[in-house]
């Protein structure tokens, strides 16, 4: 639909055209006001910018007098305004070549002598004659260019309006949420100033995109919202363009008589206002309304009269669409030599991909036409050259066999290539994934090796050392019974160091095999507390458990007795002596959160980030030196995460530490 945001300048509220025409007469009575006054010519240019839908040419009369006036007595403002105004009365009018040389003119004066307000009309009429000719390219650029003049003079009226030009342009390419953004930010604008009859033109501009994406009934809302404000406010031309958008929804809902009822509401109004532009889109509507009534004759009648005026005012839109209007008019018609020319006229339209070539317009459209006529009748002239024609033809059609043949066979050896290059392309991928599997494997050896090295070497030295001191008769018994319990100590974290390393290098090198069932998490936990009791009975603390009874698990029993294992020996290892460690844990909607407590030393912040980074196996001694293997917790963690659930840690500097995992619910048995 053929709709035109608003570009005139801000309307004077509360004023009608009667009001500023009395007013015009009182001035030009008084004999104390000059004619060449500056308040006398602005009145003139506002009241012929409001005449123009109801007395065009009072409207170019009062814009020459202002103009003249103006220039009389070095008013370069009121030059520029009445040239901008004059400028887009011919836009508007269909007259491009005179439009544009009133508006360079504007634009030229308005440079001359800053003129901020006016520079920035310029170049929006400009861009909107450029749009109206389908140069949307350029349009884009001058609208872009306006944009910042307008919002640092802080013209919020301008801003609104170049923010909908912008949005129109989009809507050409289709590229709606684009469109709908700009509308919005011109609604906005309007909305924030109290221009009521803007935002609901830019409104109405959003309920034609609406209607292109099938939102119908946001559509009509839309519409029936803008045609209050309309009504409201005599805004006549786009009270004409709301009719044309609800003739449009009813056309598209296939609903013919109420959209033929909506254009001639339209029509109406193009004909109280000789609003040429209008017409294009009303014809055009009433043309398709017939069609779909079956009424041939009258949709042939307003689909010529929209093709006529689109051509006159050089609509590149409206004639391509009006062209295969037509086609479809005339193919129902039977007539189908008209149905082909109107098809070809739309083809070539449509086939064109600069926009710029159809600045010669029509004339070369029916240069093209001529020249398809004097074939034809050439042809019907000599039968000779006809066969002769076939002849070509048909080597033509060999030619392009043999061609096909050809590029048929190109196409085959491509696709055998890309086959090839796909199955070289996996067997790549598949060894770099062999050659990083490798190089982890050889990274967890190191580690493994490193780990062995640093942390079992002490103790098995150590260990080594007191029973050749003891074969060696080296020792008393009162030493012996002295350093047997701190060997046992030893002995006992060996044991467990070796089980936390066989555990992470086997998940490291092979996986993880996840068996799950359903287990008692009550009873793994106090299994746990009974074994590592001895450990904290040492350091005066106490472990506690508050799991309920029967709280049933859906996880791999050896995985989730190693996590509980580790993190509270982790508890009773950072917990002072006479600390306390609790295990708790509450249901959640999918899940069971655990949580092992204690109050011990806690850990800073930047200790928190690095505890499960499975890259970090630094061991931190325990309040009472204990000694870990450092992969505790990162194990802990790859086991929480295979069966499903997550562990996280919050703890403050000398307070304690709380570590929370999860697990799933109990699994049901469907059978």
């Amino acid at each position: 639909m053929l709709v035109f945001c608003a570009s005139t300048s801000a309307v004077l509220l509360g004023q009608t055209r009667e009001e500023d025409l009395a007013e015009i007469k009182k001035m030009r009575l008084d004999e104390s006001i000059s004619t060449e006054s500056i308040e006398y010519i602005d009145l003139l240019v506002h009241l012929a910018n409001n005449y123009y839908f109801y007395k065009p040419d009072s409207t170019l009369i009062m814009l020459n007098e202002a103009y003249e006036l103006s220039k009389k007595s070095n008013y370069y403002k009121g030059q520029s305004k009445a040239l901008n105004s004059q400028g887009n009365y011919y836009s508007n009018i269909g007259n491009l070549e005179k439009a544009y040389e009133l508006l360079n003119e504007s634009l030229s004066t308005a440079n001359q002598f800053s003129l901020q307000r006016e520079k920035i009309d310029a170049i929006n009429f400009i861009g909107l004659a450029q749009w109206q000719e389908g140069k949307n390219g350029l349009a884009l650029t001058n609208f872009l260019e306006a944009l910042p003049i307008a919002e640092q003079i802080n013209d919020t009226y301008m801003m609104g309006v170049l923010n909908d030009n912008i949005a129109l342009l989009y809507d050409d390419y289709k590229d709606y949420e684009t469109a709908l953004a700009f509308n919005e930010k011109s609604r906005k604008i309007s909305l924030a100033n109290n221009f009521d009859v803007s935002a609901a033109q830019t409104l109405l501009n959003m309920a034609v995109i609406y209607r292109k994406q099938k939102k119908y009934d946001l559509a009509t809302k839309s519409v029936d919202e803008c045609i209050i404000v309309f009504k409201n406010g005599n805004v006549i031309d786009w009270l004409s363009f709301s009719y044309e958008n609800k003739g449009s929804i009813a056309l598209e809902k296939h609903h013919y008589i109420e959209a033929k009822d909506w254009f001639e509401k339209a029509m109406k109004i193009c004909d109280e206002i000789d609003f040429n532009i209008g017409y294009t889109q009303t014809y055009k509507g009433l043309a398709e309304s017939y069609l779909g009534l079956s009424n041939l004759e009258m949709a042939e009648f307003y689909g010529l009269k929209a093709l006529k005026v689109s051509e006159e005012l050089k609509i590149f839109e409206n004639v391509k669409t009006s062209n295969a209007l037509l086609a479809k008019i005339y193919h129902e018609k039977g007539d189908l030599l008209k149905a082909y020319e109107y098809q070809s006229e739309y083809l070539k339209l449509f086939e064109k991909s600069s926009l710029e070539d159809y600045q010669k317009g029509l004339g070369v459209l029916k240069s093209e036409i001529k020249f398809e006529d004097q074939k034809k009748l050439l042809i019907e002239e000599n039968k000779s050259a006809i066969a002769q024609q076939r002849l070509y033809i048909f080597g033509a059609f060999a030619a392009l066999l043999v061609l096909g043949t050809f590029l048929i066979l190109l196409y085959r050896t491509h696709k055998i290539q890309k086959k090839y290059n796909h199955q070289l392309q996996e067997k790549q991928t598949e060894l770099i994934k062999h050659e990083t599997e490798l190089q982890e494997a050889n990274d967890t050896k190191d580690k493994l090796f490193s780990v062995i090295a640093h942390d079992l070497r002490g103790p098995i030295n150590s260990l080594q050392a007191l029973i050749k001191l003891y074969v060696d008769d080296s020792l008393s018994k009162v030493e012996v019974d002295m350093i047997l319990p701190k060997a046992l100590h030893d002995i006992n974290g060996i044991s467990d160091m070796l089980n936390n390393l066989l555990v992470w290098a086997r998940t490291q090198m092979s996986g993880s095999m996840i068996k799950p069932s359903n287990l008692n998490l009550e009873t793994l936990v106090n299994e746990n507390i009974k074994l590592l009791n001895p450990l904290a009975e040492k350091k005066n603390i106490t472990l506690t458990s508050t799991i309920p009874t029967n709280m049933i698990s859906f996880s791999d029993r050896d995985h989730i007795d190693i996590v509980l294992r580790n993190l509270l020996s982790n508890a009773i290892k950072f917990t002072n002596e006479k600390g306390e460690v609790t295990i708790s844990a509450i249901e959640l909607p999918d899940k069971y959160q655990i949580k092992v407590k204690d109050n011990g030393v806690g850990m800073s912040t930047e200790a928190q980030t690095k505890l499960f980074d499975k890259n970090n196996t630094n061991t931190t001694y325990g309040t009472n030196n204990e000694k870990g293997t450092g992969l505790g917790l990162s194990l802990s963690k790859e086991m929480v995460e295979s069966n499903g659930g997550e562990i996280w840690v919050e703890s403050t500097l000398n307070e304690g530490t709380s570590i929370f995992f999860t697990v799933p619910l109990k699994a049901h048995n469907n059978s």
